[in-house]
């Protein structure tokens, strides 16, 4: 005889088999869009493949299933499934808008940029009558083409976006960016600033916009709107390392070196594990040293930046420029020569650097070298007027050959259309126009804000007045100019004091504190 069971029990076997019966039943859509949200981006994808497995046969379902695992695969960065899904979605359905339209966005992040031109261009169809979503594909649609470098489409897309929707505040802050590439950085500043009417709530959005209108204030020469916007986007966001770097680089540009030393080395702290980054900082601080007349300093600050990246060949070439500086000639053409092994391919930069050299050997009365330095700097880039003005002062002074001096004086004028650098005004001097010459000078002094350069303007007049054969004058302007931190050794090998060097008040100043 069979044993009869409980009720109860008989009860709780019904409803379990009423729970398993449940369990097929599932919608994997809806526990996938659940574990999306949550941030659960494996049980989403598990549950998104387990629904597409089962709606093969329903085309517009598996379209929006795969549109679905596609945009949890861009949020972890997995671009190639997400665009194969996508893909995948638009065979399925290919009336289907956001298929389109996260294809486009993950061909964006995986840099694919045409491409994604080509989906937002075809998601446009589908929202032709949507302003505020085609506002934003418009949008998107102009930031890929900015990575394109076609800025000029770029700011006419993020100006559509703007026409359709003048509260799209990523469309103004996109134009802004555009603009910045196109050069048009009044224009650049004025989008920032209208961004910045959108971004209130974020601060760290916010300081980021503060910073891009200080970039583009600091290349119209608007230091001090530049510094403050700076200071805005530190107090905004005090963790920003890219602050300190571009507020660093605006004071160096507003002669503010000290201040710029000091940003560069609170920036370095953000680059402990950037080697290349640290020594590009480690070089903007020897600029600035430099500029303070602190030779020993920026020697420091150089040689660690070779430390961390010697394969930097410009760091090379900024320490052969302070040895040039400080009278240390030998070395300074060491660096060069060094820094030429990196520049190979590059006709300009390797007439600079031969330039540099002609420079230094002049200097230790190398006359041959110079002229050879010289001849090869002209053979790789003949618009460059320095080496002309070097090999000139050779066939003057050296070789007295004065047609051939007169016909590199000559050059450097016709070449040089700022008509402000020391070889022009030199060169004007050596042809036999003094007054020119000096006017020049004077007028390089009225003009120039930092008192920092005012003294090579004071150094290059006094070797005026000692070729004139003017001691009083020359000895003058020669120890305003060491009193401001010129090297007292460069002064000491150039030949342009020769006249002044054994009057008493040229012996006194050369005697006088420390050598430099």
């Amino acid at each position: 005889m069979k044993r009869k069971l409980p009720a109860l029990l008989i009860l709780v076997l019904i409803v379990g088999s009423y729970n398993a019966t449940c369990q097929i039943k599932i919608d994997y859509q809806k526990t996938g869009d659940t574990f999306f949200e949550n941030k659960d981006y494996k049980g989403a994808i598990d549950s998104y493949t387990k629904a597409i497995s089962i709606s093969e046969q329903n085309k517009q379902k598996l379209a929006i299933l795969l549109d679905k695992r596609a945009q949890v695969e861009i949020d972890l960065e997995q671009y190639k499934k997400a665009i194969e899904d996508e893909t995948a979605a638009i065979l399925a359905n290919p009336n289907y808008a956001d298929a389109y339209w996260n294809r486009g966005l993950a061909y964006g992040k995986s840099k694919e940029y045409q491409l994604a031109i080509n989906d937002y261009t075809k998601t446009m169809v589908f929202y032709k009558d949507d302003k505020d979503n085609l506002s934003t594909l418009y949008d998107n649609r102009g930031i890929n083409e900015r990575k394109l470098k076609q800025y000029q489409k770029a700011i006419d897309d993020h100006s559509q976006a703007i026409a359709l929707n003048n509260k799209n505040g990523d469309a103004y802050w996109h134009r802004g960016i555009a603009y910045n590439n196109n050069h048009q950085y009044q224009l650049a500043i004025d989008d920032y600033t209208t961004a910045m009417f959108y971004n209130q709530e974020d601060r760290k959005d916010l300081a980021m916009l503060y910073e891009n209108r200080a970039v583009n204030e600091r290349r119209l020469k608007k230091y001090k709107e530049a510094i403050n916007d700076f200071n805005t986007a530190s107090q905004l966001n005090p963790g920003s390392r890219d602050i300190y770097w571009e507020r660093g680089l605006t004071y160096q540009y507003n002669s503010d070196y000290q201040l710029a030393i000091n940003d560069f080395t609170s920036a370095i702290s953000y680059y402990q594990n950037d080697k290349n980054n640290e020594a590009i900082l480690y070089n903007n601080m020897a600029i600035n040293a430099m500029a303070l007349h602190q030779a020993p300093k920026a020697l420091e600050y150089v040689s660690k930046a070779i430390e961390r990246n010697p394969q930097n060949g410009y760091f090379y070439w900024s320490r052969g420029g302070i040895y040039s500086q400080t009278g240390e000639s030998k070395k300074a053409i060491d660096d060069f020569t060094k820094a030429m092994d990196f520049y190979k391919d590059n006709k300009r930069i390797l007439a600079a650097l031969h330039s540099e050299k002609a420079a230094n050997f002049y200097i230790l009365n190398q006359n041959q070298q110079v002229i050879d330095e010289c001849d090869t700097a002209i053979a790789f880039y003949p618009a460059n007027a320095n080496p002309y003005f070097t090999r000139g002062k050779v066939y003057l002074k050296r070789i007295v050959n004065k047609d051939k001096a007169l016909l590199d004086f000559n050059k450097v004028i016709s070449l040089d259309t700022s008509k402000a650098t020391v070889g022009y005004i030199f060169s004007q001097f050596y042809i036999g126009n003094t007054e020119l010459a000096m006017q020049k000078l004077q007028e390089q002094v009225l003009k120039t804000v930092s008192a920092d350069d005012v003294l090579n303007h004071y150094y290059n007049i006094a070797c005026m007045f000692s070729i004139m054969n003017k001691p009083d004058e020359a000895n003058i302007y020669l120890k305003k100019a060491i009193d401001s931190g010129y090297s007292k050794k460069f002064a000491a090998n150039d030949e342009d004091f020769d006249n002044i060097r054994k009057t008493p008040d040229y012996i006194a100043l050369m005697a006088s504190g420390d050598s430099k």
